[in-house]
C-alpha cells in the first residue's frame, strides 16, 4: 500500500490533461452502456427474420406486427400485465411514500428501539441492498405464506422496492415547505384536515408526482426481483422477452425493446423535471 501511495504520488498531471482523460472515460462510459441500445433500435427496422449488418434494407413491418391482428398475444398480454402492474405498483408507492414521508419530516420521535433514523434507514434500504438478495428474500417470504406467484404478491413487493423513490423526492419537498402557509390557513378558521387538501396537497403534488413517475418506470422495467417473483399468468413484459430471447432472436423483440425505451426516457424525463422543480 506505501509503495501504491509513493507511486501516485510521482504522478502529476496538469489540470488540463486530466480534465481531458475524465472526458474520455466519461465518453467511453456513454458508449458502453448506450452503443448496445442502439443497435437494437437500429436492427429493429431491419427487414430480414435473421438480423444482419449492413442491413439489407429499412422496415417497420417489425412494428406491424405489434399491431392487431397479426400482433404476438403473449407479448400484449405481457405489455398490459406490466402496465397494470407499475400503476398499482406507482399508486401504492405514491400513498405509502408520501405518508412516511410526512411522518418522518414532521415529526421527531423515539420509541425505545425505534426512531426517526432509523425509520428513514428502513425505507431506502431497498436501495442499498442488491436486488438480486431482496427478490430471494421475497420469494422465500411469499412461499412461506403461500402467495407465491400471485398478481397481488407482486404489486406488494413492485411497491417496497419503489417506495424509497417517493420518500426521498417528497421529503426533500417537505424540508423546505413554508409552514407558515399552513399557520396562516389555520388562522382563517381551517380544519387541519381541509389545510391539509387545500394548502399543503397542492404545494407538494409535483414532488409526489415525480415520486410516482419514478416508481412507475422502475416498475414497468424492472426484471431482477420480478423473475424471482412471477409465475405462469403474471409474467411482465420483461420476463416474456426474456424467454423469448433465449429461444432465438425474434426482431418483433428489437421493435417492442424500442418502443419500451423511449416510453420509459419520456416517463423518466417528466419525473426528472417535477423533481427539479421540486428541489429548486
Amino acid at each position: 500500500m506505501s509503495r501504491l501511495r509513493s507511486l501516485l504520488s510521482v504522478i502529476d498531471l496538469p489540470d488540463r490533461t486530466s480534465k481531458r482523460i475524465l472526458k474520455a472515460h466519461t465518453l467511453l462510459l456513454f458508449v458502453f452502456l448506450y452503443v448496445p441500445i442502439g443497435v437494437v433500435m437500429l436492427l429493429s427496422f431491419t427487414p430480414d427474420q435473421v438480423p444482419t449488418f449492413p442491413m439489407p434494407g429499412f422496415s417497420f413491418q417489425w412494428y406491424a406486427e405489434l399491431l392487431p391482428p397479426d400482433y404476438n398475444e403473449d407479448l400484449i398480454s405481457a405489455l398490459f400485465t406490466s402496465l397494470r402492474l407499475a400503476l398499482f405498483s406507482a399508486t401504492g408507492a405514491g400513498i405509502v411514500g408520501t405518508l412516511a414521508a410526512f411522518g418522518m419530516v414532521r415529526h421527531d420521535f423515539q420509541i425505545r428501539w425505534l426512531s426517526t433514523d432509523k425509520l428513514n434507514t428502513v425505507f431506502l434500504l431497498p436501495l442499498v441492498v442488491p436486488w438480486i438478495v431482496t427478490g430471494i428474500a421475497i420469494s422465500t417470504l411469499y412461499s412461506l405464506l403461500d402467495v407465491y406467484g400471485s398478481f397481488g404478491s407482486l404489486v406488494i413487493g413492485h411497491v417496497l422496492i419503489t417506495i424509497p423513490f417517493v420518500v426521498t423526492i417528497v421529503s426533500s419537498q417537505l424540508y423546505g415547505f413554508d409552514q407558515s402557509l399552513e399557520e396562516a390557513a389555520q388562522n382563517l378558521g381551517a380544519s387541519e384536515l381541509r389545510t391539509f387538501y387545500e394548502v399543503t396537497l397542492p404545494l407538494v403534488a409535483p414532488g409526489i408526482v415525480a415520486g410516482m413517475l419514478f416508481a412507475f418506470t422502475i416498475s414497468f422495467d424492472n426484471f431482477t426481483q420480478t423473475f424471482f417473483w412471477t409465475s405462469f399468468g403474471t409474467e411482465t413484459l420483461p420476463i416474456v422477452i426474456y424467454s423469448m430471447i433465449r429461444t432465438g432472436i425474434d426482431p418483433s423483440v428489437n421493435a417492442i425493446g424500442t418502443i419500451i425505451v423511449f416510453f420509459s426516457l419520456a416517463v423518466a424525463l417528466i419525473g426528472e423535471k417535477l423533481s427539479q422543480r421540486v428541489l429548486g
